[in-house]
């Protein structure tokens, strides 16, 4: 490790705890524009000898860049802190950036003049480059030895950051304690919610335990029930079953407080199941914007897991938003896809306890994956229109992880939310069918040189292992 004075087209500063830039002197600087970059570090903190010239060459390819940040290492601790790419929503919930960050000296300029000093200077800085259409990036190398983990502003500071940057958007949302006791999370306000339709298929099935008695409901009435727990507006909501059964139901003849269709969805005789087609035709009778697709065997004692959901669904450069799905024995099914896990894609953390720690907190704050799942997916109808819906040539799997990732290519974001927590009765919704060896084939031709670099994981995780941990060769 050592400075970087040796290199006239970086200039190192330090960052104050007050939020005020110094030079190696200890003096002002006077910022100037130019080619050059500024690289913003703060005490006790060493920037790797090669920082330099990494920098240089990323900034060759990757012209349309103003800001860079890297992983670190911290000095007493085994495991390091490796950084998605830039994840807007993660930022958010907390500052997972922090410093040494590298700026071009032009936008450096320009946005001194808008950021507020003070602890949370460097978290502002950066979101008011997101503001002004600065691009942010990461270099995926450890770069930067810290003394200990870099502190989170305290969160009334970046309260007061978050408002300023919302402007006048502010009477919109609620920024609310998150699950770690240093995260924020961005709400959506009830009096703000729309008109909302949720996709439900179903085939009627039962759990494993009630299948012998005849006095106990199938899975889509726990569902059903599950929605009119909601604190939403019921006057909202519209639920749209696709029931493959066509002799009757026992749900449709329930009042339900919020408005029921039932769509026979019968396949002709020997006619293979096909997920996809089937939530195409479902969404398409969607007279609503807003739209949730779900499986039937979802239950949750949560009551504001729909408005966790459409806070950013309703936002127009986000494409799909997924909850956090539990197994009913508590442990993790869904948190968010990882591309390239076990050669293809895999749920993180799944099997897990819920409430054992993750890797930097991932599974308990809202932030970006480049897939989630399809079992609970809001979106919206114009967004699902642009791209025609499911693929249905993936008639059983991988057909929401394809979505996903055609809304990716479209510059959509993929969000998760952990305050949408649900519980799935996994494979319910439609049997235990395996897919044909030529979806996987296909899927993999598509997608699998994006997987092998999926930048919402990182290169450096452990591709075989649920826990997503740093490999051990970085320890």
């Amino acid at each position: 490790m050592q400075n970087l004075s040796s290199n006239s087209s970086l200039v190192p500063l330090t960052v104050t705890p007050a939020g005020e830039l110094r030079d190696e002197k200890g003096h002002v600087p006077k910022i100037q524009g130019g080619a050059h970059w500024y690289v913003l570090s703060d005490e006790g903190t060493e920037l790797s000898a090669e920082l330099g010239s990494v920098l240089q060459r990323e900034a060759a390819i990757r012209p349309d860049i103003g800001i860079f940040y890297v992983d670190h290492k911290i000095r007493s601790e085994k495991l390091p802190d490796l950084r998605p790419d830039f994840d807007l929503t993660l930022l958010l919930a907390y500052d997972y950036i922090g410093l040494p960050i590298a700026v071009q000296a032009n936008a450096l300029a320009g946005l001194l003049a808008k950021a507020p000093r003070g602890a949370a200077f460097s978290y502002a800085l950066l979101l008011r480059a997101v503001q002004g259409g600065i691009t942010i990036g990461r270099i995926p190398q450890l770069l930067a030895m810290r003394e200990k983990r870099y502190p989170q502003a305290p969160r009334e500071d970046r309260l007061r950051v978050l408002e300023n940057w919302l402007g006048q958007d502010r009477i919109h949302f609620d920024l609310k304690p998150g699950i770690p006791p240093y995260a924020l999370q961005l709400r959506r306000r009830v009096n703000e919610m729309p008109p909302i339709t949720l996709c439900v298929p179903t085939r009627q099935s039962y759990p494993a335990t009630d299948r012998n008695g005849e006095s106990q409901h199938p899975f889509i009435h726990g569902l059903l029930e599950t929605i009119g727990r909601l604190d939403y507006p019921m006057d909202k909501l519209k639920v749209i079953v696709g029931d493959d059964l066509p002799d009757g139901s026992a749900y449709a003849n329930r009042t339900w407080p919020f408005e029921l269709t039932r769509v026979v969805t019968e396949r002709a005789p020997g006619e293979p199941f096909n997920y996809a087609k089937k939530m195409n035709q479902l969404w398409r009778l969607s007279q609503t914007e807003q739209i949730v697709l779900m499986n039937d065997d979802i239950t949750s004692e949560s009551t504001d897991w729909l408005q966790a959901l459409v806070t950013f669904s309703m936002q127009e450069d986000v494409g799909g938003v997924g909850a956090r799905l539990l197994y009913p024995n508590g442990t993790v099914q869904h948190a968010g896809f990882c591309g390239g896990m076990f050669g293809l894609c895999a749920h993180a953390w799944m099997g897990r306890p819920a409430d054992e720690p993750t890797y930097q907190d991932w599974a308990i704050v809202h932030r970006e994956w480049s897939m989630v799942t399809g079992a609970v997916f809001a979106t919206r109808r114009s967004v699902l229109e642009e791209i025609n819906g499911f693929d249905e040539v993936f008639s059983l799997e991988f057909n929401d992880v394809d979505m996903c990732l055609r809304l990716k290519a479209l510059g959509y974001r993929i969000v998760y939310t952990p305050h949408a927590e649900l519980v799935h009765h996994e494979k319910a919704s439609r049997g235990q069918a395996l897919p044909p060896g030529s979806d996987l084939a296909r899927f993999l031709k598509r997608w699998g040189a994006y997987l092998a670099d999926d930048p919402l994981f990182h290169p450096r995780l452990d591709r075989y292992s649920f826990a997503l941990r740093p490999l051990s060769s970085l320890a």
